[in-house]
C-alpha cells in the first residue's frame, strides 16, 4: 500500500529521466510536498492530443460514473491482481494509464498492537521515481475539470518486505513510453515484468502521520 508520500522533484528532473520521451510541463516547478496525503494534488504523465504532459491530478481516482466522491479513499491504489476487473479501474486500465512521479514515500511498520513506525523510502540512485498509475477525468461540483489518479501496487519485493507487504509498482525509464502506450495486454507484461527497483528506507518521525505537518524535515532518519 502507498497512503502517503513526498513530491520535492524539479521538471529538470523528470525530463532527464525520460529517455527520449518528450514530455510537456508547466514554467514553474511544482511546489515541494513532503507529506502528500490523498485528495491532494499530485501529477500525472500521460499521454495528451500532442504527445505527452504532466497534468495536475488529485489522489484519489473518481471514476465519471461515481455517485459518492467518498469513493477516492478506497481508490488512492489499485491492486495490480485485481486491476482488469474491478469497477472502479478497469476502464482506466484500457486507456488511461499514468506515470506518477514521486521522491519517495512512506510506510508503516507496525511493531506491536498499538504502535508503527513510520519509515521513508525513496530510490537509490534517482532523485525521482515513477509509480505505475492509473487516471480519470469527470466535472467536479462547479462543472470543471477534475484529473484523479490511482497508484497501482504490487507485492513487496524482498528490500521492503520487511515493513510491509504491499508497494507501488515502479516502473524504470525505459518502459515508460511503452507502459503509456499499450494494449492491456501489452500493459500487464510490462507491469509483471518489472524489475525491483534499486530502494533504501529509514525510520522517521511519528509526525509524518499528521497531514497538517511538513517540510524537510519529515524525511530526516531518526533513531527508531
Amino acid at each position: 500500500m502507498c497512503g502517503r508520500d513526498t513530491a520535492n522533484f524539479t521538471w529538470a528532473q523528470i525530463h532527464a529521466l525520460m529517455q527520449g520521451l518528450v514530455v510537456s510541463t508547466p514554467a514553474e516547478d511544482p511546489t515541494p510536498n513532503y507529506n502528500r496525503a490523498p485528495t491532494q494534488q499530485g501529477w500525472g504523465i500521460v499521454r495528451t492530443e500532442d504527445g505527452y504532459g504532466a497534468l495536475p491530478m488529485r489522489w484519489g481516482l473518481l471514476p465519471p460514473w461515481a455517485q459518492d466522491t467518498r469513493l477516492v479513499y478506497s481508490t488512492i491504489n489499485a491492486r495490480l491482481e485485481s486491476i482488469e476487473t474491478k469497477p472502479a479501474f478497469r476502464s482506466a486500465w484500457k486507456q488511461r494509464r499514468a506515470l506518477i512521479p514521486s521522491s519517495g514515500y512512506y510506510e508503516w511498520m507496525q511493531l506491536n498492537p498499538k504502535t508503527k513506525q513510520p519509515y521513508f523510502v525513496r530510490h537509490v540512485e534517482q532523485p525521482v521515481m515513477f509509480y505505475a498509475g492509473l487516471w480519470e477525468s469527470r466535472r467536479d461540483d462547479a462543472g470543471q475539470e477534475l484529473l484523479t489518479y490511482s497508484i497501482i501496487t504490487r507485492d513487496a519485493d524482498q528490500t521492503v518486505e520487511s515493513i510491509h507487504d504491499r508497494m507501488p509498482l515502479i516502473l524504470p525509464p525505459e518502459v515508460h513510453a511503452s507502459w503509456l502506450e499499450a494494449n492491456p495486454s501489452e500493459a500487464m507484461e510490462i507491469a509483471l515484468a518489472a524489475p525491483p527497483a534499486p530502494l533504501v528506507f529509514h525510520p522517521v518521525s511519528r509526525d509524518v502521520g499528521n497531514v497538517r505537518n511538513n517540510g524537510p524535515q519529515l524525511i530526516d532518519p531518526i533513531v527508531a
